[in-house]
C-alpha cells in the first residue's frame, strides 16, 4: 500500500503543470465542501422571524412619513396607518377524502418537518393585513395642492381610495 503511494506521488511530481493544477483544484474543492457540512446551515423561509402587527405598521408608517415629507410643501408631517386585519398565514396540508355508500369524509393534518426548533409546519404563503386608512397631518396642509399631491401619492402607494385618506393641518 505504502509503496502504491509513493509511486502515485512519484507520478504526480513528473506529470504536467495542467494536470498538477486540475488535482489541486479539485483538492481545494473537496475541502470547501467539507467545510460547508461543518457550518451551521441558514434557516429557511419558513422558519424567518414573522414580523409583528406593530412592527409592520410601524415600517410602514416611517416609509410613508418619508416619502410625503419629500412632496414640496408638506413640510413636517406625522402618519398613521389602522390595518383591516393581521397576518394570515398558509401551510401546506396533507388531506384524505373517502366517499364510500354515499358518505363523504375528510381528514387533514399539517405537513411537517424536522426544523431547528423541532417540527415545524411547511409554510407555503403569508399574507400581510390590508391598509384600511391613512391619516396624515402636516403643517403644509393648509394648501389644497399639497393636500391633493399627499392623496394621490398615498392612493398611489397603497392602492386605496382617496376616501379612506385624511390629510389635516399641524397646530402650530
Amino acid at each position: 500500500m505504502e509503496t502504491k503511494f509513493k509511486e502515485a506521488v512519484e507520478k504526480f511530481r513528473k506529470s504536467d503543470k495542467k494536470i498538477k493544477a486540475a488535482v489541486i483544484i479539485g483538492l481545494i474543492g473537496i475541502l470547501l465542501l467539507g467545510i460547508s457540512e461543518l457550518t451551521p446551515k441558514r434557516s429557511n423561509n419558513s422558519e424567518k422571524q414573522q414580523t409583528s402587527y406593530s412592527d409592520y405598521t410601524n415600517d410602514l408608517e416611517e416609509k410613508t412619513e418619508k416619502i410625503i415629507s419629500s412632496i414640496d410643501g408638506v413640510g413636517k408631517c406625522n402618519v398613521m396607518i389602522t390595518l383591516k386585519n393581521s397576518n394570515e398565514s398558509v401551510f401546506a396540508k396533507n388531506i384524505q377524502q373517502n366517499s364510500e355508500n354515499g358518505n363523504y369524509s375528510s381528514q387533514s393534518e399539517y405537513v411537517l418537518y424536522n426544523g431547528q426548533n423541532g417540527e415545524t409546519p411547511v409554510l407555503i404563503k403569508e399574507f400581510f393585513p390590508e391598509i384600511k386608512g391613512v391619516a396624515v397631518v402636516c403643517s403644509g396642509a393648509d394648501s389644497i395642492a399639497v393636500r391633493e399631491e399627499i392623496i394621490k401619492c398615498i392612493s398611489s402607494l397603497y392602492g386605496i381610495s382617496s376616501a379612506k385618506i385624511s390629510v389635516s393641518k399641524m397646530r402650530g
